[in-house]
């Protein structure tokens, strides 16, 4: 494997950027490592520190337990429980040398569109937590072996082990989110709010008012609005602020960015406004919040 921060990446930062680079002739395809596997070709301290992904990364732990934070949110992970990195979020391992595993790798774009539109593939709202009792663990070793093993098949030629990894990928992150569901006796989400949450994540930089997602869906603002109730129990407004905090967070601590830069970024004309709203939602100034070391997880996940 050649991720840039798996094999050769220098310690030049506090945060990694990882970026998807597999190997030679396996572009696109799914990759299959052991966490044991990750830990012989890491460089020294890299588990230790934080890493922005560039690609997708669905850990399954098999054995031990530990702790993993994604975007300020750490996650209790044991046995037969599964956690989904996705472009773009920013990891921390706690101590991968307590489990071992199966670490599936995937770039963004390789699920056909009715899988990425079912799983939320794109948003990092999308299910991506998973305990072992939400899971059926039989299932999910079947599953997991089948794409261990096309993986390793030796008389399978490129091209049909490619399309066939990515089929048996997508049963599984299917059944993952049909296991998410059932466990959260959710109902289908409303495709106003599904159109909506995929509007805002392209756009929430440049579009803060929800009548501009509204006039560019077709979509009224009060349907978007019920949507939204609907689906997450929130106003569309606090939908679009808890997507732009979350990128301010992410920026504050990975980058050495001004404040005043990143309020720039985030479509704040008047840097005192982004202080003043980033204050109002977080309860610290942005330059107190750097200063915290937050990226270590400011929560953990229920």
């Amino acid at each position: 494997m050649r991720h840039r921060g798996i094999e050769d990446i220098e310690d030049i930062e506090d945060i990694e950027d990882v970026a998807y680079r597999p190997p030679e002739g396996q572009e696109g395809e799914v990759e299959v490592y052991t966490v044991r596997d990750l830990l012989r070709r890491a460089a020294p301290g890299l588990f230790l520190r934080p890493q922005r992904m560039g690609f997708h990364q669905l850990l399954i732990v098999e054995q031990g337990s530990t702790l993993h934070t994604v975007d300020f949110t750490a996650h209790q992970l044991g046995a037969g429980s599964v956690l989904w990195i996705r472009p773009g979020q920013v990891q921390q391992w706690s101590d991968p040398t307590q489990i071992e595993g199966t670490v599936l790798i995937f770039p963004a774009g390789l699920l056909d569109l009715a899988t990425d539109a079912l799983t939320s593939a794109d948003s990092p709202e999308g299910p991506h937590h998973w305990a072992s009792e939400e899971v059926d663990p039989a299932r999910l070793v079947d599953l997991r072996t089948t794409i261990s093993r096309l993986a390793a098949d030796p008389t399978m030629p490129p091209v049909v082990r490619r399309t066939a990894m990515r089929h048996a990928l997508s049963i599984l992150l299917l059944h993952l989110v049909s296991w998410h569901r059932a466990h959260q006796d959710a109902a289908e989400v409303p495709e106003a709010f599904r159109d909506f949450r995929a509007l805002v994540e392209r756009r929430f930089a440049a579009w803060h008012d929800v009548a501009q997602y509204a006039r560019a869906l077709g979509w009224s603002p009060r349907t978007i609005a019920r949507a939204t109730r609907d689906a997450r129990g929130a106003t569309p407004k606090q939908i679009i602020d808890g997507r732009l905090l979350l990128e301010a967070r992410r920026l504050l601590v990975q980058t050495d960015h001004p404040v005043h830069r990143i309020g720039t970024q985030l479509g704040f004309e008047d840097p005192s406004n982004f202080t003043a709203w980033f204050r109002r939602r977080d309860g610290r100034a942005p330059s107190e919040f750097r200063a915290s070391g937050a990226v270590r997880g400011t929560q953990l996940a229920r």
